[in-house]
Formats: structure tokens, C-alpha cells, sequence
């Protein structure tokens, strides 16, 4: 639109003789777009930060599920908001975030689950949000039904999360787990019936770390309610009300949508 180049021209001018030498291309932009769609463009950049939060924890809780020399890689990209690197499996490079979350999920040994996870994640906010073309004038301009997938997608992940295991009924993502959990856990599978003296001879009971009482880690929960809550309120601006799925839905779905 050429009346729309003259009016940035005419801005770059005038911030130019005024002194104002700095003045950054995104902030031009943001003068011409409206007040919902600048929002919304934060609403993502808040979610990006939270899936690198995410994405800390878990390397931290699970620390045998990525890959170290590519993690520098993955925060870069997710920093930047770019949509460069990919992963492959048995050899093939992997596509869609639908193919990303299936592998996170797979019952079989899955070698740096985490980063499957984190990069399917992050591929779903990319293409929800259409991050590839950040400018948009309007709010209107984002695809509000991509949007609710990933409002639905992340309730299914909130679920997923916490209760999913592999052929050998371990756990995919330790999460919400305590370490005394896991630990008695793995001896009733070795066969060992607890009594209370077994409950208080776990390790990390016996040395004070944690206590039979205490309640299981609900951070990693909290980030992802937090992300859906943040894409609930970009739907909100768009005029459209986010779907909140039942327990029994979610279950009987087997893949992401």
C-alpha cells in the first residue's frame, strides 16, 4: 500500500532530524497495528517463555531424556522465535507438531523424549499463532480454530503428562512424582508388599528430603495451565469463548488434534 510506505517514511524522517536515530522496525509497525493484535503478539512471546520454563524442568527432572549438545540449539530457537530446528526419527525427519507429540508419547524407548516433547510443543504455539509472519495488523488476521486446537492440545498434554507409560508401565515424564514415589514404586514392581517400616526405610524419607505428607509437585502442571490460560485469552480477544474439554474427552482421545 503505498500511502502506508509514505507514512513510515514520513515517521523515519521525522524521528531522524529529531534525533531519534534508534528507532526500531517492529516499533513502526506497532503503530499501525491494533491494540488486540499487539496484545496477542505478547500473549505468545509469554507462552514461549514458558516453554523454555518448561523445558528446564524437565531436562532437570528427567535428565537422561535429551540431548545435551542440542539444547543450547532449542532455547536459541525458541528465544528468537524461530522454527529452524527438527528432529529425525528411524531416519526421517520429522514434520508436523502432531508427528512430534506422537513420538513424545510412544510406549516404545524413545532416546530424548523430552526434546520431542518440547519441540512439538513449541512447533504447535509456532503454527497456532502463525509466528512465521509476526506483522499483522488486525487481530482478526490469526486463525482462531488453530487456535483452539491448541487450547484443547494443551489440556490433552496436561494430562498426558502426568499419567502415560511405556510397555514396561515406567512413566514417560517424571513430573508431579515425589522421589519416594518412584522409589516404592520400583520395589512393589520388584515385588516387595510395603509395610510402614518400608515406607519410612526410603531413601528419600529416611534422610529427611521429603516426607510421606507432602504434597506431589504440581510446578509442571502449573506451566502448561498457565500457557492454556494465556491462549484462553487471546481467544477471548478475538471474541471467541475457549472450550474447556471433560476429563472423560480428554482420556478418550489418543492423539493430538
Amino acid at each position: 500500500m503505498p500511502y502506508l510506505k509514505n507514512i513510515v517514511l514520513a515517521l523515519v524522517t521525522v524521528a531522524f532530524f529529531s534525533g531519534c536515530v534508534s528507532i526500531k522496525k517492529e516499533n513502526v509497525q506497532e503503530m499501525f497495528q491494533s491494540n488486540n493484535a499487539v496484545e496477542i503478539k505478547n500473549d505468545y512471546k509469554k507462552i514461549t517463555r514458558l516453554v523454555i520454563s518448561l523445558k528446564e524442568k524437565l531436562d532437570k527432572r528427567n535428565p537422561r531424556a535429551y540431548d545435551e549438545d542440542l539444547a543450547s540449539s532449542i532455547y536459541t530457537e525458541i528465544d528468537s522465535l524461530q522454527n529452524n530446528v527438527n528432529l529425525s526419527f528411524k531416519n526421517n525427519k520429522v514434520g508436523s507438531y502432531k508427528s512430534y507429540l506422537q513420538i513424545a508419547f510412544s510406549k516404545d524407548d524413545i532416546k530424548n523424549r523430552n526434546d520431542f516433547l518440547i519441540l512439538g510443543l513449541y512447533k504447535n504455539i509456532y503454527d497456532a499463532y502463525d509466528m512465521s509472519s509476526s506483522y499483522k495488523i488486525t487481530a482478526f488476521s490469526y486463525d482462531k480454530e488453530k487456535l483452539l486446537k491448541l487450547y484443547k492440545n494443551l489440556q490433552i498434554l496436561a494430562w498426558k503428562i502426568k499419567v502415560e507409560k511405556d510397555l514396561s508401565d515406567n512413566y514417560l515424564f517424571l513430573t508431579w512424582q515425589n522421589n519416594w514415589q518412584i522409589e516404592l514404586e520400583r520395589k512393589v514392581k520388584a515385588g516387595l508388599k510395603p509395610t510402614w517400616k518400608d515406607f519410612e526405610n526410603l531413601a528419600y524419607i529416611k534422610n529427611g528430603e521429603e516426607s510421606i505428607f507432602g504434597y506431589s509437585n504440581l510446578s509442571f502442571e502449573h506451566i502448561i495451565l498457565q500457557m492454556k490460560a494465556r491462549v484462553g485469552t487471546t481467544l477471548e480477544r478475538l471474541g471467541t469463548e475457549p472450550t474447556q474439554m471433560s476429563l472423560n474427552t480428554i482420556k478418550s482421545l489418543f492423539i493430538f488434534l
